[in-house]
């Protein structure tokens, strides 16, 4: 009795658990509406909206590129696209994260009032994020025209790679979201991870001048989810063995998360 009790218990967690995921997959309309509503209340009466960042993003790109590309003796004409994408797409990588752990925190009222899955509040976040990068890709353009950069069909490719990013990162949002709610500090913590991760991931700097420790860079994870977006476009197919690790990091993120979700789904409610 004592042995049957508890796998019964945790088989009905984890059915509660798939079907808040299903749920909130099918509610589509309300965290499509929630994160346009996000946005347009965070850049309410602004002139440029969304697109503040966008110009951030091209000040960056136009004062580090000439700078970083003479400091590491590389050329400019092959080094600002690759700065260029790897801060947009850090963007994408940084927001879902940062966003994901407060995923339950900022949507404290919904949660307390309203009966939605708590996917919903994770999806709400991803759209949101991939709604901002899509605004951000437009940094990319004058520097298409200033360089002379053609597009190519192997950019095609970097939108299978936005598609694994958001994978990894819903259960990643899942997990640092549900640990946020329980331990308020954690959002704090992982903020100082992702400035951290920011620069020993190559953004401003490339692998090769690693020399003999590339794999500092290789197992990177944020460098991994880096490069199946950015090297389509600035080199060219990533390598089987990039999507390999990609699909082997988000394999492990769901091991770790489906089973974390399904047993503390339930406090989360009293945590928030």
């Amino acid at each position: 009795m004592s042995t049957t009790a508890p796998a019964w218990k945790a088989t009905s967690q984890a059915r509660l658990a798939w079907n808040d995921l299903k749920d909130g997959l099918k509610a589509h309309r309300v965290w499509v509406r929630l994160a346009r509503m996000d946005i347009k209340q965070r850049y309410r009466r602004s002139i440029l909206g969304p697109f503040w960042i966008t110009l951030t993003m091209i000040i960056w790109i136009v004062a580090l590129g000439p700078l970083y590309s003479h400091l590491l003796g590389v050329g400019s004409r092959g080094f600002i696209p690759y700065l260029a994408m790897g801060i947009i797409t850090w963007g994408l990588i940084s927001g879902v994260i940062l966003d994901g752990a407060a995923a339950f925190v900022t949507a404290e009222n919904l949660v307390r009032s309203v009966k939605l899955p708590y996917t919903v509040h994770i999806l709400r976040v991803l759209h949101r994020n991939l709604v901002i990068f899509a605004h951000n890709l437009v940094a990319f353009v004058p520097f298409m025209i200033y360089l002379g950069i053609r597009p190519e069909w192997t950019w095609l490719a970097a939108i299978p790679g936005v598609a694994l990013i958001l994978l990894a990162a819903l259960p990643t949002a899942f997990l640092l979201g549900t640990l946020s709610a329980r331990y308020r500090d954690l959002q704090q913590m992982i903020a100082s991870v992702v400035q951290l991760a920011f620069f020993i991931t190559p953004i401003f700097w490339q692998r090769e001048q690693l020399k003999g420790r590339t794999y500092i860079a290789d197992y990177n994870p944020f460098q991994i989810l880096l490069e199946v977006v950015r090297r389509p476009i600035v080199e060219g197919i990533p390598p089987m063995a990039t999507y390999g690790k990609c699909f082997i990091l988000i394999a492990l993120l769901y091991l770790v998360t489906a089973p974390f979700f399904a047993r503390y789904r339930r406090r989360l409610a009293f945590w928030v």
